[in-house]
């Protein structure tokens, strides 16, 4: 194994960053193909590592500074890190070539200039937004973690601030705040956790619970990711944010929001079972709320990146709700199935936008009957509302039950609260994810076509095979679901002995 391969694997997605921007002036929109090239080489490594954590982690460590305090930076590969790496880099490898032509599309619509500079200053900042998450996940430090984390952030809002829709300088800085918010009580836990423990180290968590701050300090982190995944309450730039970015940044957006923040609390949370677990009841419970509030509002909606925006915070949420189950199957599922969601909601997102690429327009009463026209989206779409609502053959069906089975458990063990927050979860909530989806479906894909689109095409080559990819995935991990969930487990073992 080559040396050092992490922090490698890390550069690669950094460091190409000012060549990529220097290209693109030169040869504009064609700098897509090497950004996305560099990203399927990641994905490549990453699958090639998901059996290697199955039997062993990669830990890598470098010294930072010595003096006036000793820290060291480092990068872990295990079972909890590396198949949502691979899930996350594989998605964002084909939000890059659906770009391509999206993005071309985007700048022709007269409100942004089109030039080169545009087209370089677009693909540099989704590297480094790539970059970013990756090395947020494979951080050993917590410092390192929260620097890359927002790192993350700047570079997602900076795509949003200069290439939106609509009033895309005030959604865009309501998301900056908003998140950033979520940083800093995310950035007050890890201070004071680091000082209880003595160490900026994830590891050194281990013996935090016998602090009396170890409460109050759970708390602060999981409200700084709970704004990152859209809790209720905390959710305010999310419906805007993910409507009017452009599709290939709302498919990042939404991807990265359920993987990051699902590995954050799986790999922070554990720690802090004891101190936590007389009030994970009450997180279950408002992760649920959310499913439920966030369902109710897709049912309504008539704008497709919209509804895709309830759908996916309604459906991250039960990452949250399984997290907090703190049991094996509830953690297994939870991790497995930020990776269906990652995958299905970035799908749905292009869905959108290959919609909007060939039709003109977002509003679901202008559309209809475009199943024969478009058959590679309806088959997308169909795949991806199959993964959200955890139908089989999709990856969603194994990954819900997992994590409603650790849900049942903890209520069977612990109170009639829980319980009632399985049984909604796994009964009402469902029943509301099938509506909307099979509404949608319905309403975009079948009944009358509008005259405006009988002369509608195929979408281009790029879109198709980003959407058919992900489709496949999304296939393939639901007929297969060992081929990530193995490692998951070893990870799930060592935190549950």
């Amino acid at each position: 194994m080559i040396n050092n391969l992490l922090f490698v694997m890390v550069l690669l997605t950094i460091l190409p960053a000012p060549i990529v921007y220097l290209l693109g002036r030169k040869i504009g929109k064609s700098v897509g193909y090497l950004v996305a090239a560099i990203l399927f080489c990641a994905t490549f490594v990453y699958g090639l590592l998901i059996p290697v954590v199955e039997h062993e982690s990669i830990l890598e460590e470098f010294i930072w500074t010595l003096a006036p305090v000793r820290l060291t930076f480092g990068f872990l590969a295990d079972g909890l890190s590396v198949p949502i790496l691979f899930a996350f880099i594989f998605v964002f490898a084909f939000v890059a070539l659906f770009s391509i032509p999206y993005m071309e599309r985007r700048l022709q619509s007269g409100d942004i200039p089109e030039t080169n500079a545009k087209y370089a200053t677009f693909y540099t900042f989704f590297l480094l937004y790539a970059g970013s998450v990756v090395g947020s996940m494979l951080s050993t430090n917590l410092i390192e973690f929260y620097l890359f984390f927002e790192c993350a952030l700047v570079f997602s809002w900076l795509l949003v601030f200069m290439y939106g829709y609509g009033d895309r300088v005030k959604i865009s800085y309501q998301y900056f705040i908003w998140t950033n918010v979520g940083g800093g009580s995310l950035l007050m836990g890890i201070l004071a956790a680091s000082w209880v423990v003595g160490g900026f180290d994830i590891a050194a968590l281990t013996h935090i619970g016998e602090s009396p701050m170890a409460f109050w300090i759970g708390i602060a982190i999981i409200l700084g990711l709970l704004v990152k995944i859209g809790g209720l309450g905390l959710h305010g730039w999310m419906p805007n944010t993910y409507a009017e970015s452009p599709a290939p940044v709302s498919a990042v957006l939404g991807a990265t929001s359920v993987l990051l923040s699902t590995y954050s609390l799986a790999r922070l949370m554990p720690p802090f079972k004891e101190v936590l677990s007389g009030v994970s009841g009450w997180f279950m419970l408002w992760a649920l709320l959310t499913i439920l509030y966030a369902g109710a509002m897709a049912l309504v909606q008539k704008d497709t990146k919209r509804l895709v925006a309830y759908l996916s915070m309604s459906q991250m949420n039960y990452c949250v709700l399984g997290v907090f189950t703190y049991v094996g199957y509830g953690f297994l599922g939870a991790i497995s199935y930020s990776i269906s969601h990652g995958l299905a909601i970035a799908l749905l997102f292009l869905v959108a936008g290959a919609l909007q690429y060939r039709t003109g327009t977002r509003d679901m009463e202008k559309l209809g009957g475009l199943a024969e026209k478009l058959p590679i989206v309806v088959i997308a779409c169909l795949i991806g509302f199959l993964t959200i609502g955890g139908v089989p053959p999709a990856v969603g069906f194994k990954s819900k039950f997992i994590l409603l089975s650790g849900a049942f458990e903890r209520g069977f063990a612990s109170s009639s609260l829980e319980l009632a927050v399985a049984i909604l979860a796994g009964s009402l909530a469902t029943v509301i994810t099938l509506a909307y989806e099979f509404r949608t479906i319905w309403r975009i894909f079948y009944g009358k076509l509008p005259e405006s689109l009988k002369g509608i095409k195929e979408i281009p080559i790029n879109m198709a095979i980003a959407l058919l990819s992900l489709s496949a995935l999304s296939i393939v991990f639901g007929i297969w679901p060992s081929l990530f969930t193995n490692a998951i487990e070893v990870f799930i073992q060592h935190i549950f002995h």
